[in-house]
Order: structure tokens, then sequence, then C-alpha cells
């Protein structure tokens, strides 16, 4: 049986230190969890411009590439990856598809591993806020509750919760093509997150696209407070490092 670490194609060819953050997370609450170099992609991109043949088509194949490894468990660090491995796979496959799913933040929500990982703020006590990814909190198994878990472990750490969370949180507009067609669109939702991160010193997101998408509003319109990607935040305490400090 094979436990799989499921990186995701934006953060595998983007966001190559957050993979490693997320491998030294993963590795340290089990050891037993591995990256396979020729894993497929979750087939996101299929479902929103594709047709309902091709993305089953699709479906079949990477279970078919899952079976063929013995893969049984999967951990990712993608919340698309998260939402259509959960949602579409059970869909288009039944039965068939027999893979235990889940995100980073549901494997370090665990009682004993928020007891492994010990997290503390070494610095001055910090203020920070989350966004809920669309991603994660429509997901068949909505993620919410367990980022809040994790920061609410964290010793010298405050959530500050932004106006709109959880179920009533805003869109970045990253997802569904709606920055290529919408750009406008798009830019005017992810710079209202950030007028909301008022108590927060800096704005937390577990989504590889949102993160994309406020980073490139923090740059254009020269903000002063950061986003940081959920598992590069959890690495830098880990490691004594000043979250702030970019």
């Amino acid at each position: 049986m094979t436990k799989l670490i499921f990186l995701g194609c934006l953060s595998k060819t983007r966001y190559q230190e957050t993979c490693k953050n997320a491998l030294k997370i993963i590795n340290l609450l089990d050891s037993e969890y591995q990256v396979l170099d020729d894993t497929p992609c979750c087939g996101a991109l299929a479902y929103h411009i594709g047709s309902d043949t091709e993305l089953k088509t699709h479906v079949e194949f990477v279970n078919n590439w899952f079976k063929s490894n013995d893969v049984n468990e999967i951990v990712t660090i993608c919340a698309g990856c998260y939402n259509y491995l959960t949602k579409y796979y059970k869909h288009y496959l039944g039965e068939d598809f027999t893979v235990d799913v889940k995100h980073l933040l549901q494997l370090m929500a665990m009682p004993e591993n928020l007891t492994k990982l010990n997290l503390k703020n070494s610095n001055k006590p910090l203020k920070v806020s989350y966004h809920d990814a669309c991603h994660l909190r429509n997901a068949e198994v909505p993620i919410m509750e367990e980022p809040r878990k994790i920061l609410e472990s964290i010793e010298n750490v405050e959530l500050k919760e932004l106006d709109n969370i959880k179920t009533n949180s805003i869109c970045c507009g990253a997802g569904g093509g709606v920055y290529s067609v919408f750009k406008e669109n798009s830019d005017h939702n992810s710079k209202l997150i950030f007028d909301q991160l008022k108590r927060g010193k800096l704005l937390l997101t577990a989504c590889p696209f949102c993160y994309t998408s406020l980073n490139r509003i923090r740059n254009e319109n020269q903000i002063k407070k950061p986003v940081i990607k959920f598992e590069d935040f959890i690495v830098k305490l880990m490691e004594g490092v000043d979250p702030l400090v970019e």
C-alpha cells in the first residue's frame, strides 16, 4: 500500500519552496507518505474546459494509475486537487474509487498531530487572518474548522477573522477561468479580501490559486501586509523564523 503526497501541478511548477515545506510537515507527522515522480494531474482543467466524456476518461486514467501504484491514501496541499479528487472521482467512478483523500489541513488538525507539531510563535505576539478558499469550503467534505483549530493551538498567535468567513467568504476570483475572462472582477474580489485585513498582521491561505491571485494584487497595489501560504507559515514557526520577515 502506498501513501501518496499529491502536490498538484500549480504548486509543483511555481511554488517549489512551498512543496518542500509541505514535505517537512508531512514527513514529521507520518513518514510513510511519499512523493512519486510521475504523479498525473488531477484533471481539474478538464472539468473547466472539456466535455464530460473527456473528464471521465481522464478520471479513469488517473484512477488506474493509482491502482498500478497501489495508492490507498493521499494527502494533498492543493485545494483544487482536494475538491476534484473527493467530488468528481466518486461521481464518475463510484465504488471503484477507493483512495482515502485528505488535505494537509485535515492531517495537521488531527489531535495527535497537533500534539506532534506543538507549534508556538517564539517572536512577539502575532495576529493573523485566514481566507476560506472556495475549493475547500465548497468541497464534498468542507474544510473550514481545521485551519482554525490549527491556528488556535499555536502559542502566541491570535486569529483575527475577516468580515466574510467560511461559507460567506469572498471568492478571490482566480479559479474557473474568471481571471482570464473577467480580470477586473477578479482583481476587485482579491482587493476586497485585503480590505478586510484590518486587525490581522498577515493573511493566510491554504489554496495555491488564491495565493497566486492575492499575492499579485498585493504587489500591484503595494500592500504592506503579506499573504502567506499556510504550510510556509507553519514551517516558519517550526524553525523559529518571524513570519512577518519575508
